[in-house]
């Protein structure tokens, strides 16, 4: 499997083989040096950021990737996609309020820098997308609450980027633009960091009106590649293109840099095809994951309007990953050593903490 990498990757990554490893030459690239080297950490146990085991992982992931930033992600619940209230669920899948400042103290003490990224997810398995409360003015009213105990924590722990949402679909249509104006002033008024909003790559970021009252652009990249389930690196690559170009004219028009707010494979086979669905099974491919990282890290390199990455996703459990792992973490994988070799390059500027 190694050497078949290996192959698959020559004219992309100088590779050869050592003692039974991959070792894949870093790749040069310019980056500006406050460029958002980052790895999403997100939990669904109420007390896992508490655990020495997430902190030991958030160790091991700066280690293991030279990750820079991680974006913390609490996630509350409702009902449904029609629901209009929104609460934790903190007996079970929502991080507890002192388990997400101590691991965003974990984290500057490593001296990583932290995005707070909070989502709402549905009991009833509904995609966030799909959210068209009966009530919208109660739904948004309830989402202010939830968002102002976040932004407080944000503010207090010197977090240094705060996302006011993630992947609402429906709910960002122009016809609710003045409610997200509403939320934003109100975070402002809470949180003095820079403010993101993580848009799905499909349609939803091209029709968002409320860009110009952040500081990023933030897009979800689970873009469709191929159909195949064993694509070449140039055919995976030559997918990307269309996007990329389409997301440079997006920036030109905003004249905002564009973080990916989340990207990420699983190691099954067909992974480029849905890199957004988590639950199909399928065959482990390694070497697809892998593949699928490297196309994503060509197209990227030399964009100075990409302001950052957040790959999806390291796991606070450090026994998950590995070469029989089917889940999106790079860890233990042939994607961890592609993203070392680009997170690592010796031409990063290294910069100390700071929100501004």
């Amino acid at each position: 499997m190694l050497i078949k990498l290996c192959g698959i990757l020559k004219g992309f990554l100088p590779v050869v083989l050592l003692a039974g490893q991959v070792s894949i030459q870093p790749i040069h690239k310019d980056f500006d040096p406050d460029f958002q080297k980052g790895m999403a950490f997100p939990t669904w146990v109420a007390g896992q950021y508490c655990l020495p085991s997430s902190g030991e992982s958030l160790k091991v992931m700066a280690e293991a990737t030279c990750s820079e930033w991680v974006q913390l992600v609490p996630t509350w619940y409702q009902e449904h996609r029609y629901s209009d209230e929104m609460s934790p669920d903190y007996e079970g899948n929502t991080a507890k309020e002192e388990c997400i400042r101590h691991a965003i103290r974990t984290a500057h003490n490593l001296g990583l820098k932290v995005m707070l990224k909070p989502h709402v997810d549905s009991f009833s398995g509904d995609w966030r997308g799909t959210f068209l409360p009966a009530n919208p003015e109660l739904w948004f009213e309830n989402y202010r609450e939830m968002m102002s105990l976040y932004a407080t924590i944000a503010q207090q722990e010197d977090v240094e980027i705060f996302s006011v949402g993630c992947e609402f679909v429906e709910l960002t249509t122009p016809a609710f633009t003045a409610y997200w104006r509403d939320l934003i002033s109100l975070i402002r008024d809470i949180y003095d960091g820079r403010l993101i909003y993580a848009s799905n790559w499909e349609p939803e970021y091209e029709y968002v009106e409320f860009w110009d009252d952040l500081d990023f652009i933030g897009i979800d990249g689970y873009f469709f590649l191929t159909y195949k389930t064993n694509p070449t690196i140039y055919e995976l690559v030559s997918a990307w293109t269309p996007y990329i170009s389409e997301l440079e004219t997006f920036y030109e028009k905003w004249k905002k840099p564009i973080i990916l707010a989340e990207i990420g494979y699983r190691s099954i086979d067909g992974t480029n095809s849905k890199p957004w669905d988590w639950e199909t099974p399928g065959t482990i491919d390694l070497i697809e994951q892998a593949l699928c990282y490297q196309a994503a890290i060509s197209v990227m390199k030399n964009k100075p309007w990409i302001g950052g990455v957040y790959w999806w996703n390291w796991e606070p459990d450090t026994s998950l990953g590995g070469t029989a792992d089917k889940g999106y973490t790079p860890h233990g994988k042939p994607a961890e050593t592609v993203l070392r070799r680009w997170y690592c390059d010796e031409s990063v500027q290294k910069k100390g903490r700071s929100r501004r």
